[in-house]
């Protein structure tokens, strides 16, 4: 498995373009079929768009239970957790496979 350090990339989990830059490195894990811890240890700011756009993209990309295989969180605080489970709780309730490109494609490109 493969360590993400949150805080070596930045100090906030509070927006979009962070989002994009964590779901990069994360991408580069999964298209080589590995899996990934990432580690929140030290962030103290989030927002649920945050999370949208960074692991509920993936739920998306893979499905709930392939996501859960391969992605896990750890060093969250409470805000963080809340946070997260907002968002994961949202991705899951709306996850539909028949529905996900349509989704995919807007996270992808979300300024159109």
């Amino acid at each position: 498995m493969n360590k993400i350090i949150v805080k070596e990339l930045f100090s906030s989990a509070f927006s979009e373009s962070k989002a994009l830059i964590l779901r990069n490195v994360i991408q580069e894990k999964i298209d080589l079929n590995e899996s990934v811890e990432l580690d929140f240890t030290g962030i103290t700011k989030f927002t649920t768009l945050f999370f949208n756009f960074s692991t509920g993209y993936f739920i998306s990309v893979l499905g709930p239970v392939e996501y859960n295989k391969r992605i896990t969180l750890k060093g969250l605080s409470e805000l963080g957790e809340s946070t997260y489970q907002s968002s994961y709780n949202n991705a899951i309730e709306k996850y539909d496979p028949e529905q996900s490109e349509k989704i995919l494609s807007i996270i992808e490109n979300p300024g159109e």
